[in-house]
């Protein structure tokens, strides 16, 4: 058998319980996915944002080593650096300014094709200030009828790839149609896209307490049919590689960097501690015709997204370097489709570094435990999750003896992030104005 291809898609914000029909969203192709591929339930991010998360997923470590997560360090080989190294043709294509070149999420790519920026000044207007810029770029952001690529035009591209491609390929996507501001699905008007904008920034960025019920409503509806809408188009992606002979060579594998909150803590969007709505999130990963994976399968043990990178790798038979290897977190997942048991559960660990800030969020999480760190409160919860699934009630000084357990945990894993991160120089990257425009436009401060 040659090389299978790879197709990684990532929806940002996708929450699991939407992705498996617990909203009453009809999401047919996913659903395809799970009867054709492996699920597993309890996939857990190690991020509650676009940054650390990635950083995680692309390199298969925790997001906070080696220098921390706004900007992948030389040093940390990602998953297009293997596949490349392994005679894959490997690209990328997406929206996201969190995952840019800019950020050095280029490395290892033969094709990256980024939109991340409203309006790109040409080489005529390259010395115009600062402020003027910024304005081209808002009067950009305006004129757009998404402040994104749309899934079907990101489809369009990744066929071009397919289609461009001698050799068996990796290629990661990561969708935003699914993140703020939600527009409803494929409603590009204009009048739906100011209303969608004005919307999510008053949830998700100026005043989630003043939502009211109804307006509550309109987010969770926009949402859901905004996970329809991409379901769809996910469908007709997989439709075209059918059609041209692609699909039965590739694994497919479909997962999110993390879900969205609608005022579960009190808060929209992703920018709270993490909670379960922004840290489970769907993995899927259908193998090729001939594989000697199964399909149909469903493993409930507790797994993490720094282990789809060497899952992946075990699955196509990869060759790794042996630094990269002893820097992995993460840990093939094919033993467990298998039927072999761990000898010991992981515990998953879900981390960030305010922006701005010095401050860290850390989350430790098993089967019955959930313990949280707010750097920027200094406050430490701990949830039991047998009897409390919707973490409300900290039971961190009744159980102490657990929590003194967990606090354990939580030193040790701030001794690794400095010791990792020594003499590990990070530089500082500019935002320019029109990178800053599209963070708004993404409900960003």
């Amino acid at each position: 058998m040659s090389k299978p291809n790879v197709l990684f898609l990532v929806v940002d914000s996708l929450r699991y319980d939407v992705a498996t029909g617990n909203w009453e969203s009809a999401t047919p192709t996913i659903d395809r996915l799970l009867d054709e591929g492996v699920h597993f339930q309890n996939c857990f991010a190690q991020g509650i944002s676009t940054a650390p998360s990635m950083t995680a997923i692309l390199t298969g470590r925790h997001p906070l080593d080696y220098g921390g997560h706004w900007y992948l360090d030389d040093d940390q080989r990602t998953f297009a650096q293997v596949f490349r190294d392994g005679g894959y043709y490997t690209g990328a294509i997406h929206s996201n300014p969190y995952v840019s070149a800019r950020r050095n999420f280029d490395r290892g790519f033969d094709h990256f094709a980024e939109d991340v920026v409203a309006f790109e000044p040409d080489e005529g207007l390259e010395g115009l200030p600062d402020k003027l810029l910024r304005l081209a770029s808002r009067a950009s952001r305006i004129l757009s009828r998404t402040p994104y690529t749309p899934a079907e035009e990101v489809n369009t591209d990744i066929l071009s790839f397919v289609d461009d491609a001698d050799t068996p390929w990796f290629l990661w996507t990561q969708y935003m149609d699914v993140h703020g501001p939600y527009l409803g699905g494929d409603n590009f008007s204009y009048r739906n896209k100011f209303r969608a904008e004005w919307l999510w920034r008053k949830a998700a960025v100026r005043d989630p307490d003043s939502i009211t019920e109804a307006e509550h409503e309109e987010l969770r509806e926009n949402y859901r049919r905004e996970v329809e809408y991409l379901d769809s188009e996910i469908g007709n992606l997989l439709g075209e590689l059918d059609e041209r002979g692609h699909l039965d060579d590739t694994f497919v594998v479909l997962t999110a960097d993390h879900g969205d909150e609608f005022y579960e803590h009190g808060r929209y969007g992703h920018g709270n501690l993490p909670y379960d709505e922004l840290t489970h999130v769907p993995l899927v990963i259908r193998p090729p015709s001939g594989s000697d994976i199964p399909r149909g399968e469903t493993v409930d043990d507790l797994v993490r997204c720094i282990d789809i990178l060497p899952t992946i790798i075990d699955a196509v038979d990869a060759e790794i370097p042996t630094q990269h290897r002893e820097r992995l977190a993460g840990k093939s997942l094919l033993p467990l489709v298998r039927g072999k048991k761990r000898d010991e559960e992981p515990v998953v660990v879900t981390e960030k570094r305010v922006r701005g800030e010095k401050h860290l969020r850390i989350g430790l999480r098993t089967t019955r435990w959930k313990y949280l760190y707010d750097g920027v409160e200094d406050e430490r919860f701990l949830y039991n999750l047998e009897n409390d699934p919707g973490e409300t009630t900290d039971v961190s000084q009744t159980e102490t003896t657990v929590a003194e357990e967990f606090e354990t945990r939580l030193r040790e894993r701030l001794n690794q992030i400095e010791e990792t991160s020594e003499n590990v120089v990070v530089p500082d990257v500019e935002t320019d104005a029109g990178v800053e425009e599209r963070l708004k436009a993404l409900g960003y401060k």
